[in-house]
């Protein structure tokens, strides 16, 4: 691991310092999104710091997982009290699916991270549950004529940032429907750093 990545790995700076970089995260456009209902279960891979957990607040269960063993036990400190709340430091894998079933999946900052082929995989992993609803990813996205945002997409740690029509080419050759599909900025105060939310769906037939 890289001094870069040591830094931001760790989790003050990646909740604190970080946003500040670009002038604020607003997450909230993600999470009103996934629309979480009292009897939904949760899935939330790439889960960092547990962040998801400032903005749901009822659910049946909760599974965050995250290969990030800091920001595991930072996340398990704050919110590994609450009822139906469990967090794992490790890969995901068709266990964790089969045993939630989880009704509602968020990929937050995630599939920048990943291979196309890494993608189609963790799609096909999540759409393996009978009980699934709705899946809301969020990544930083390269745009045609936005200097700024490409500099920071290009800086980014995720070595796989895309333009939109190839998010959207992978959600749907894994055979999701894409319900909605919005550029948003960063923040009110962060306009010029821009993100890709997806709202998903499986495809019915």
């Amino acid at each position: 691991m890289g001094l870069y990545d040591t830094i931001l790995g760790h989790p003050f700076v990646y909740n604190e310092i970080r946003p500040r970089v670009v002038g604020g995260i607003d997450m909230g456009p993600v999470y009103r999104r996934l629309d979480v209902p009292a009897d939904a279960r949760v899935l939330d891979v790439g889960c960092g710091t547990g962040d998801a957990l400032n903005y749901l607040s009822g659910y049946a269960a909760y599974l965050g997982v995250d290969t990030d063993e800091n920001a595991i036990r930072f996340a398990q400190e704050r919110f590994g009290r609450r009822p139906a709340t469990r967090f794992e430091a490790r890969l995901l894998d068709g266990s964790d699916v089969a045993a939630l079933r989880p009704s509602h999946v968020v990929f937050a900052g995630l599939l920048h991270h990943l291979t196309d082929a890494q993608v189609g995989d963790l799609f096909a992993l999540v759409k393996a549950s009978p009980a699934l609803v709705r899946i809301v990813t969020q990544d930083i996205i390269y745009l045609p004529d936005e200097k700024v945002n490409n500099l920071f997409a290009s800086l980014d740690r995720g070595q796989f940032c895309r333009r939109q029509e190839h998010y959207e080419s992978l959600a749907r050759r894994a055979g999701l429907r894409i319900d909605e599909a919005v550029v948003i900025p960063a923040s009110a105060t962060a306009r010029f750093v821009k993100y890709l939310v997806m709202v998903l769906s499986p495809e019915i037939g």
